[in-house]
């Protein structure tokens, strides 16, 4: 779950999704279809996707990456359908002719059990024939020899004065894949540190055929996939219905 300091530093990090990203989802969804955007953050790209005109409502389980969200869409004249929840318990009124989940945030379902429970819970917020999309990635850095482990340090400014800087430690295990992230967020006011938060995830991956024959055991069908260069880095891109 993230934190006030995350959404910060995200809000001030990531900017909107770009016409590329958002004319990807145009050219599957038109503005009759309903659609789903789980772990929506604050917004990246749910809120270019109903400026574009497509209906999309988002779900997390972050109180403060959702209220994010909605600050932001009303800022543009938006008043979009935003639920808070946990991804593997949702259960929803009404089922969607898709949904999506870009830049792997899939990945953050740690153990497996826990991503295939999710999967499961997808399809049944599908309609028939409708289509779930997935943005996943492959640490290829992190697999190199003597490459399992990293440190590093970052910083956004979020206004004149202030700074909210990110001091990550990730470690790797390659044969299970999955990276173990441990973050500590500062928030520095005029240099001095005026609020800390700690935060701890795991970031599995798939390869790609192994993703297909996973889709494929828990009922998806048509499964089709393409490579997209997305936030700086190549993504396999799952497209697959029920």
């Amino acid at each position: 779950m993230y934190g006030k300091l995350c959404t910060e530093f995200y809000d001030a990090d990531k900017q909107f999704a770009d016409n590329d990203e958002v004319n990807f989802y145009l050219q599957i969804f038109n503005k009759n279809d309903l659609i789903l955007e789980p772990m929506c953050g604050s917004g990246r790209l749910l809120i270019p996707l109903l400026q574009s005109g497509l209906n999309v409502h988002g779900i997390d389980n972050s109180k403060e990456m959702l209220e994010s969200c909605k600050n932001r869409a009303n800022a543009l004249g938006l008043n979009p359908v935003l639920i808070e929840n946990n991804i593997e318990d949702m259960n929803l009124y009404q089922k969607y002719d898709g949904i999506i989940i870009p830049l792997g945030s899939f990945q953050l379902f740690y153990p497996r059990k826990v991503a295939y429970k999710v999967l499961e819970v997808f399809k049944q917020h599908l309609k028939p024939n409708g289509k779930l999309i997935m943005d996943l990635f492959v640490p290829w850095d992190a697999l190199y020899e003597n490459n399992e482990e990293e440190r590093s340090v970052r910083e956004v400014k979020t206004d004149e004065n202030s700074i909210i800087r990110i001091n990550n430690h990730s470690t790797a295990n390659k044969y299970q894949q999955f990276i173990l992230s441990k973050c500590q967020y500062s928030k520095i006011v005029n240099g001095t540190i005026v609020q800390q938060e700690e935060e701890q995830m795991y970031v599995a991956w798939y390869y790609q055929y192994e993703m297909k024959l996973i889709l494929e055991k828990h009922g998806f069908k048509n499964i089709n996939y393409v490579e997209r260069f997305l936030n700086g880095s190549t993504h396999m891109t799952f497209i697959a219905e029920i």
